[in-house]
């Protein structure tokens, strides 16, 4: 009677404790609009994904480099392994519903002393053979064992979401890379083309110095445009070999490794296709790093379900069953076999209050990851934004800036041939020149960003990742 008062006291106590420990998963404070409100290039039909956007660029050599860099970075590798060990954490977390049993068998010889009880007790000496099977089973009455597994199922789906998260970053990081690649190569080759046409210009301007046409001024003018507009090259050279190198470690390889093509190539990709926006809601399965926040709040709510469940009693099963004898041959006769079953129900009552301590802590825990978790939504529509507001700039600007480099390629023809005629100085051929150099670099670097915030808005609305 004394038993069940007691149980009966533990479980009005875990009511109200149970009912607190209510799952939090999904506890969006955050307002989510129905729509972006972005231009038509970025209308792409709700139910549309961006699974393999890479390949929006059409360029195979991409597409070969984000192949092998899914398949040989380490990084991408140590995430697979952290999966691994949540599953593995898993199995040991569900393997508490099962007893253990142990076996064992052994000899013991044993003397014991005569002189204990009286000083002329003679010693006695025991000799026996054993063996026996042992079993523990902690019974999952209150649910204890329950929030272990969940909180370990939990930490699982935490383990692929960000594996999907390392994923989609290294795939950005590829192409960002292999887009700053091209746009060196480019300015490398703008800067070995100027340089080529400023050596004539030099020519020239040497050819007029010697038959008195040209002031020493003018030639000094020339040398210091054409020295100035080489003196970058080795500088771009080593910007190439360091994005070279970087692409190596994206994609798991040493440089001497990479693809014979990385050698050559010097076309900048160009996007076809519009962009799959969704609705912002979708970015609650898309975006990795907010399923990845999303299911942290899955184990803080496990972690609170277990230390609410330390109030609860626990329900033990221990039993054994063995043989024992003098000699070996009566290890299986009927006499010699012994058992015992122990069922125990233990209950702390008193603790100092380190039960309270560790509830209110994972309380805490909780109400932090449903924080981080409207947080990283925020953050999320953040870089959506950010990225479509850059995309569009940058395709402003690029029109723009193509024509300017059509107008500063003229100011160059018209400097030149009024400079011929002697119709102007020589400082207005070198403005022209430089202006010429300065935009044409602008307009690679332009081309450069443009792309970038692309492949940048590709990775803020989860890459080609779904649930």
């Amino acid at each position: 009677m004394r038993i069940q008062y007691a149980l009966s006291l533990a479980l009005l106590a875990a009511l109200p404790l149970a009912s607190h420990a209510a799952d939090r998963r999904g506890d969006l404070r955050v307002e989510l609009a129905d729509n972006w409100d972005a231009d038509n290039v970025f209308t792409g039909d709700s139910g549309e994904t961006n699974a393999l956007w890479w390949r929006k660029f059409n360029d195979p050599l991409l597409d070969s480099l984000i192949t092998v860099g899914r398949e040989n970075n380490y990084s991408v590798s140590a995430a697979i392994r952290r999966i691994e060990v949540a599953k593995a954490q898993l199995t040991q977390a569900r393997s508490a519903y099962y007893p253990s049993i142990d076996l064992s068998a052994g000899y013991t010889r044993e003397r014991t002393s005569g002189r204990m009880v009286s000083s002329s007790g003679s010693a006695s000496t025991m000799s026996y053979f054993n063996g026996g099977a042992t079993l523990s089973w902690e019974i999952d009455v209150f649910g204890k064992v329950r929030q272990q597994t969940k909180r370990a199922g939990a930490a699982v789906k935490v383990s692929a979401a960000e594996y999907a998260g390392v994923m989609t970053a290294i795939e950005a990081n590829i192409a960002k890379t292999y887009v700053n690649l091209i746009v060196e190569r480019l300015q490398l080759q703008v800067a070995n083309e100027h340089g080529a046409n400023q050596a004539h210009l030099v020519e020239m301007v040497e050819t007029r110095y010697r038959t008195g046409l040209a002031s020493k001024l003018e030639l000094a003018q020339a040398k210091t445009l054409y020295y100035s507009t080489i003196a970058p090259v080795p500088q771009l050279e080593a910007s190439i070999q360091a994005s070279l190198n970087a692409l190596a470690v994206l994609l798991g390889v040493t440089p001497d490794q990479l693809p014979p093509e990385l050698a050559q190539v010097n076309l900048m990709p160009t996007a076809t296709g519009n962009v799959a926006l969704g609705a912002p809601v979708d970015l609650l399965r898309r975006r990795p790093d907010i399923v990845e926040a999303e299911r942290n709040i899955d184990v803080a709510a496990a972690e609170l379900g277990i230390a609410r469940s330390a109030y609860l009693p626990s329900l033990s099963l221990n039993a054994a069953v063995g043989t024992q004898a003098h000699r070996f041959g009566d290890l299986f006769s009927g006499p010699s076999f012994t058992y015992s079953v122990a069922p125990t129900l233990s209950w702390t009552l008193f603790d100092g209050m380190q039960r309270r301590g560790a509830t209110v802590a994972a309380q805490q825990s909780l109400e932090a990851a449903v924080d981080n978790y409207n947080l990283t939504v925020l953050t999320a529509l953040e870089d959506i934004r950010n990225s479509i507001a850059s995309y569009t700039a940058d395709q402003e600007y690029i029109s723009r800036i193509e024509e300017v480099v059509t107008n500063a390629e003229e100011e160059v023809r018209l400097s030149v041939d009024l400079y011929k005629q002697g119709l102007t100085v020589f400082s207005n051929v070198v403005d022209a020149q430089l202006n010429y150099l300065t935009y044409q670099n602008t307009l690679v670097a332009a081309r450069g960003e443009a792309l970038t915030s692309l492949i940048t808005l590709f990775e803020a609305l989860g890459g080609g990742w779904e649930q």
